[in-house]
């Protein structure tokens, strides 16, 4: 017994342990999960990630934040801090199986090698992912990285495969049923024809996606930057360069409002650059400047020289070839730490040139000679032979000079064809695309056309079948239709003559009563059998006044029935008509010496539309039964006011009561309640009938309950839709 219990408080305080240390945890998790879907600042994504993976979380949690902390550090340029967080992913990976992780830790280090400008590592971290993306059938992320993969493969001068990719990132796109990735992947086509020399087709895409993103997205902002950085690549390419500038500018807000400083930078060069083509090049310093900020800031050495000999070029571009000199070398030992070729070549290419300009043709002969282009673009190439013939041309060395120029018309005619070339793949791989829809439609087609036929006969003998099989139902639901209907006309004539015989009998009876005591009081004057002629005589007349009555209720309820009983409406104060129902039924219940209040809650300046006399009737007949019905001494209250669109009006009195038994069928016609409230004080039943009707009539609710007093209230509804104020 003792060691159950000792388990016992064990599991007790385990339970206690979790239920305090866990909630932390979770809490903070599960704000850094609404800070990132807020899409929150990426240095708070950063600060908030690091501080939480020192908390106690489960697995799944930690490759979440290691996830989307290395995403925010890839997008702020710390590219050193992303290889650290992913690097702490796949060490997690070892123990926490997920292909989802696995394949997000693939596409990550893809993005942080095109980053870095190492597209054959991508290549490789892509299909990584596209294989553990397609396992997880989670097409959003596929389509993602088979963009980035068409991409890299571009960046390669493999423009054949990356339609390829591009297609299926499309395909992709379309089974995620995600607008934004489809938007995504178009991009990333007309991006490919840009590069292919189809600068006019990738436009015509890019403008009529800018279109389709302002009309269909969500939430358009997060890729205009994309999209218009794209659409001034492609203007920039069709020498059109204030398009081009214009549609850089709103790149770089748009990045600016998204928090996307690094590329804010790159629209910054873009657009200064668009401004040295222009020759506006008193304005591009202050742009290449906030560039160069921005990217001291993020610690980018690739992108501060990038944007130095941007600088440099600008001061070429001015003739000032000692300053551009000066820059330009800068630039080369800061390329030379980042190990950026390209780079390189291209300032190389301009530092040579700037020596040309001061007359330095030995030493631009050095650099130029120095510059390898086996791998180099055809512009580089080109730029090299040209600043040679020159060169040597200023060096008079002429056949040498002529050997480059010669050289130079060869490559230009090889890169004409190839470009050619270039442009033939783009429409041939388009083609083929088309071809193998059109192939794959022809194929449907045919497989619908079959299904179709076979339909068809199916379809010949089901509907010979079902014609008759109809036929068969419609002759017996008319025969039962019939058959119903036949009887409810008899069930209805049946209930008809029924209540006509309940009613003759309830009427003869009701009549039968007063006629029997007028009979004998009339037999006893006759032969002089009372004391007191004047007594009877009164009798006589409250007898008759009764009889009346009852007879004028019955001639109401059967114009009721037979529906000539109509209603003639007016528009009324509400006020003063309620207060002059208050003052009858005051002069009613004072007489009968009755205790009498009222309450009279209603704006004077209020209408509504009625029958009065009808109404006065009604409140007449509550008012008689409460004075027939109500112990003396006793208490009468009536009260109105304006409550949800309607006027309601309430008479309550004392004891004796109604059983709730009665409540419901005390509006039913010569209904008989209990001896405590029954016709033998001169009620003739027909009255509160006759009240339900024109309160129905007037598309009102009246209803009963227990008062106050511990009597009987009727409460009336009367709706004031057609009210207003005066």
């Amino acid at each position: 017994m003792q060691h159950l219990l000792i388990v016992f408080l064990l599991v007790i305080l385990s339970l206690s342990f979790h239920s305090w240390a866990d909630p932390l945890g979770t809490a903070a998790f599960e704000r850094f999960v609404q800070g990132i879907e807020q899409q929150q600042k990426k240095t708070d994504t950063v600060t908030q990630g690091k501080a939480l993976l020192a908390e106690s979380l489960t697995e799944e949690q930690r490759a979440y934040v290691l996830h989307k902390v290395a995403l925010a550090n890839n997008k702020l340029g710390q590219f050193d801090e992303v290889e650290r967080d992913l690097d702490k992913l796949e060490a997690l990976l070892k123990s926490y199986d997920s292909n989802e992780y696995r394949g997000k830790l693939y596409i990550t280090r893809g993005d942080l090698a095109i980053n870095l400008g190492q597209f054959n590592s991508a290549q490789n971290h892509f299909k990584n992912a596209i294989a553990m993306f397609e396992l997880t059938k989670d097409y959003r992320m596929l389509s993602h990285t088979l963009r980035f993969y068409s991409f890299s493969l571009k960046a390669n001068g493999q423009f054949s495969e990356a339609l390829i990719a591009v297609e299926k990132a499309k395909e992709a796109a379309k089974l995620a049923e995600n607008t934004p990735v489809t938007m995504a992947a178009f991009n990333a086509e007309a991006g490919i024809y840009n590069d292919l020399k189809l600068p006019e087709k990738a436009l015509k895409l890019q403008l009529e996606l800018l279109a389709y993103v302002t009309t269909q997205a969500e939430n358009p902002n997060t890729w205009y930057a994309q999209l218009h950085y794209s659409i001034g690549d492609s203007y920039a390419t069709l020498k059109e360069h204030e398009k081009s500038l214009d549609a850089y500018k709103k790149a770089y807000q748009y990045d600016l409002e998204n928090q996307m400083f690094n590329y804010a930078g790159y629209d910054l060069v873009q657009i200064s650059r668009q401004l040295m083509a222009l020759k506006r090049y008193d304005e591009a310093p202050s742009y290449l400047q906030h560039a160069l900020d921005l990217f001291t800031e993020l610690d980018s050495p690739r992108n501060i020289a990038w944007v130095k000999g941007n600088q440099a070029e600008l001061q070429l571009l001015k003739h000032q070839y000692a300053t551009a000199i000066n820059l330009f070398k800068s630039v080369m030992a800061s390329l030379d730490a980042v190990e950026d070729k390209a780079l390189h070549q291209e300032f190389s290419l301009l530092y040579a040139k700037a020596l040309l300009g001061t007359q330095e043709q030995q030493r631009a002969v050095k650099v130029l000679e120095g510059i390898s282009t086996n791998e180099s673009t055809f512009e580089v190439q080109m730029m090299k032979l040209n600043l040679l013939s020159q060169a040597y041309s200023e060096l008079n060395k002429f056949a040498d000079a002529f050997a480059m120029k010669q050289q130079s018309y060869t490559m230009l005619e090889e890169q004409l064809e190839q470009d050619a070339k270039s442009k033939a793949l783009g429409y041939a791989a388009q083609t083929q695309y088309q071809t193998t829809q059109i192939e794959l439609a022809e194929i449907k087609n045919q497989h619908k056309i079959n299904e179709i036929k076979n339909q068809q006969y199916l379809l010949i003998i089901g509907t010979i079948a079902l014609i008759m099989l109809i036929g068969l139902v419609v002759t017996y639901i008319l025969y039962q239709q019939k058959k119903k209907m036949s009887e409810k006309e008899a069930q209805v004539l049946n209930n008809s003559i029924q209540l006509k015989e309940q009613l003759l009998a309830d009427v003869s009876h009701e009549l039968r009563t007063p006629l029997t005591v007028l009979k004998l009081n009339i037999e006893s004057l006759e032969h002089n059998l009372v004391e007191n002629p004047d007594t009877t005589y009164k009798i006589l007349h409250q007898r008759l006044d009764r009889l009346n009555q009852l007879i004028t209720d019955i001639y109401e309820l059967a114009q009721s029935d037979s529906g000539s009983f109509v209603l003639h409406t007016k528009k009324y104060n509400a006020y003063e008509l309620v207060s002059h129902f208050a003052d009858d039924i005051a002069t009613l219940v004072t007489a009968a010496g009755l205790e009498f209040s009222q309450h009279v809650s209603i704006d004077k300046t209020i209408t509504i539309e009625l029958d009065s006399d009808r109404l006065n009737q009604v409140i007449h007949n509550l008012a008689r039964n409460t004075v027939n019905y109500t112990d003396t001494p006793g208490k009468v209250m009536f009260t109105s006011q304006i409550e949800s669109g309607y006027l309601k009006l309430c008479l309550s009195d004392s004891s004796p009561g109604v059983s709730e038994a009665d409540f419901v069928n005390i509006f039913e016609r010569l209904y008989r309640c209990d001896k405590s409230r029954s016709r033998d004080l001169g009620g003739s039943g027909l009255g509160l009938a006759i009240s339900h009707k024109i309160v129905s009539l007037h598309g009102g609710q009246i209803n009963a309950q227990a008062s106050e007093f511990g009597g009987l209230a009727i409460t009336i509804l009367l709706p004031v839709e057609k009210s207003k104020l005066l």
